[in-house]
């Protein structure tokens, strides 16, 4: 606080001193943690917003200060932790960048700290065929591409069989191995999830189901 003490003079009179009292609050701060922060499409966002320099009462806000790749799920809001689900459409990395104001239990508010939160896009897995019946004995033919063309995407499965020998775990463009089942004159089938991968970003596994009919 600052005190200001007034005089009025008229001449060789004086009043009397009067008091004015001037309150100053502090201003508070924003760390915004991680900053940035990478995440793949369709994961949450989990910045957390924290104060440093000691004002009590700080409250958040933040708005989207930058979206340029039309990233979906980022919303202005409030709160300690900016959490959002946020999905790129694109097939390259883009950014989020969220403006966060700090706002004090006494009405100021600090200044600005932009945050930003970099989106990753997930590949997709399409097999063609995405289910395929074969012979005993012949050879499964699955081709495995990316449609949304993610750059750097691989490809690898897990298997699992009923009644069928031959299916193993393994990575590539296509699933070409040789079936048998292993029951004489009974169907079987090998379930293969196959999962898309790019950097650290990974699709939800798509199976595809081959059925192999006994000679």
């Amino acid at each position: 606080s600052v005190t200001y003490a007034v005089t009025a003079t008229a001449g060789s009179c004086s009043s009397a001193a009067t008091n004015v009292i001037v309150t100053v609050n502090p201003l508070p701060d924003v760390v915004a943690a991680p900053s940035p922060q990478t995440i793949c499409s369709g994961q949450t966002s989990s910045v957390a917003l924290s104060t440093t320099n000691g004002v009590a009462g700080v409250t958040y806000t933040w708005v989207v200060q930058n979206n340029p790749g039309g990233v979906t799920g980022a919303t202005s809001g409030s709160g300690t932790t900016i959490a959002q689900i946020l999905t790129n459409p694109t097939n390259t990395q883009q950014t989020v960048t969220y403006r966060i104001t700090p706002h004090s239990g006494a009405g100021c508010d600090g200044p600005t700290t932009d945050v930003d939160v970099v989106v990753n896009p997930t590949p997709t897995v399409l097999a063609t065929p995405s289910a395929q019946t074969i012979c005993s004995g012949q050879n499964t033919g699955v081709s495995i591409s990316n449609p949304n063309n993610v750059t750097g995407t691989t490809f690898s499965w897990t298997v699992s069989q009923s009644g069928v020998s031959g299916a193993t775990a393994g990575s590539g463009n296509s699933i070409v191995q040789a079936l048998t089942t292993s029951v004489s004159g009974v169907q079987g089938t090998a379930t293969y999830a196959v999962t898309a991968t790019a950097g650290s970003c990974s699709s939800a596994a798509t199976n595809v189901i081959v059925t192999v009919n006994p000679l």
